[in-house]
C-alpha cells in the first residue's frame, strides 16, 4: 500500500499566528502579496522535532535548514499560504512527506499556538487581575484574525478553563493528544 507524499502546508488558523511570532529573515512584497520566509534551524526545538519526523519516515535526504514561507495577501486570512521547505545542498524545495508527518508537525504547531494562548492570558490575568478574561483573549484573537477563522470567545473561554485546570503549563506536552484548537470554535 503507497503513502500520498504531500508539501506540509500550515493549518490557516495557525498562519496569523506564526506569521506575527516568528522571526523573518526574508520579508517582501511579490505580486499583491507579502512574502515573508522565517527559517527554521536544524538544532532548534522545533528543527529536531521536524528532523525526527523525517527520520522516523526514512524522509531519503538530510536538510540543512527548514524554512517556513508564508504568503499573504494584503491581510492575513484565508487565502493566506504557509509552507515548508528545506534547503538541501544548497538547493531549496518544498518539504514533502506522508500525510501523517504533516498531520504530526502541524500537531506541534497547534500545541505551541494553544501553549502560548493560555499562557499569554495567564499571565495577564495574573498582573493585572482588573481585566476580565474574555477581554484578553479577545485581544488575542484581534491580534491574530482568529475570528475570520471561526473562534469565538465563549469556544476560546472554555479551551482556557480546560487547560488552566491542569495548573501545569507544559503538562499538555506530556500528556494531551493535540487536537485542532478550530475545533473548539464553534
Amino acid at each position: 500500500m503507497s503513502q500520498s507524499i504531500v508539501p506540509i502546508k500550515v493549518r490557516p488558523h495557525l498562519i496569523p499566528f506564526f506569521y506575527k511570532e516568528f522571526k523573518a529573515d526574508t520579508d517582501a512584497h511579490y505580486l499583491k502579496s507579502r512574502v515573508k520566509a522565517c527559517k527554521i534551524v536544524i538544532n532548534s526545538s522545533l528543527g529536531k522535532m521536524i528532523r525526527i519526523a523525517l527520520e522516523k519516515c526514512e524522509h531519503p535526504v538530510k536538510p540543512q535548514k527548514f524554512y517556513i514561507y508564508f504568503s499573504v495577501a494584503n491581510k492575513v486570512s484565508n487565502k493566506a499560504t504557509a509552507e515548508i521547505y528545506q534547503t538541501v545542498n544548497g538547493t531549496n524545495s518544498f518539504l514533502k512527506v506522508p500525510e501523517h508527518v504533516a498531520s504530526d508537525i502541524n500537531d506541534i504547531f497547534e500545541d505551541l499556538f494553544r501553549y502560548s494562548f493560555v499562557t499569554t492570558v495567564y499571565t495577564a490575568l495574573k498582573y493585572a487581575p482588573h481585566l476580565k478574561v474574555e477581554k484578553v483573549i479577545l485581544d488575542f484573537m484581534a491580534e491574530y484574525d482568529l475570528e475570520e477563522h471561526g473562534f469565538r470567545v465563549a469556544s476560546m473561554r472554555s479551551l482556557y478553563n480546560r487547560e488552566i485546570k491542569e495548573r501545569t503549563p507544559l503538562y499538555r506536552f506530556q500528556s494531551k493528544t493535540s487536537n485542532r484548537s478550530l475545533n473548539f470554535s464553534k
